[in-house]
């Protein structure tokens, strides 16, 4: 398991280069068009796997889906994340593992140089049990490939309430999916 974490990790890191390539082809026709720098709409789905790291021990995350919704300009978009996870694992007696339902309202910021997106949102988890609020931060690509599709990779952390802000421990989430803009 703890190999194919690693090859996605090394993936990713390899595919940053070819999205920054492919970023920078798509700026100089999106600069000849007017309608670049108005409103835009889209949405991106995401199927996502991650590791955490609780009290010095590792361990597997649930296997997710999240759908964003996003609406904004270029460089800003305010962004709504419905989250869900596929399955139910226990973690060293915390939550994290638990099934749960995220709303999670944020933006993303990608500067006008860089071909990648900050992200930042508040997650609202509803677990079968509890409910926990965090603070979530992730870089990622949105690689535009054909028209309106667009491949997306993205790397995430979340510190919540239930792991002490970070200081019980923190996941790193995997995500891979595809992209409509509108």
């Amino acid at each position: 398991m703890r190999i194919s974490r690693w090859i996605l990790f090394m993936a990713a890191i390899a595919l940053f280069p070819a999205a920054a390539n492919a970023e920078e082809t798509s700026d100089s026709t999106e600069d000849e068009d007017e309608e670049s720098d108005g409103l835009s709409f889209g949405i991106a789905a995401t199927i996502g796997e991650g590791f955490s790291v609780i009290h010095s021990n590792v361990d597997r995350l649930p296997v997710s889906l999240e759908a964003v919704p996003y609406l904004g300009w270029s460089w800003f978009k305010f962004e709504l994340g419905l989250y869900t996870t596929l399955e139910d694992l226990q973690i060293k007696g915390t939550s994290v593992g638990r099934w749960n339902f995220s709303i999670r309202p944020g933006a993303r910021l990608t500067p006008p140089i860089i071909p990648l997106y900050l992200r930042a949102a508040i997650p609202l988890q509803i677990q079968t049990s509890d409910f926990d609020w965090g603070f979530l931060f992730g870089i990622g690509a949105d690689i535009h490939l054909i028209a309106i599709l667009g491949l997306v990779i993205e790397v995430d952390t979340i510190l919540t309430q239930n792991l002490d802000w970070g200081r019980i421990g923190f996941p790193l989430e995997f995500r891979l999916g595809v992209s409509l803009n509108f």
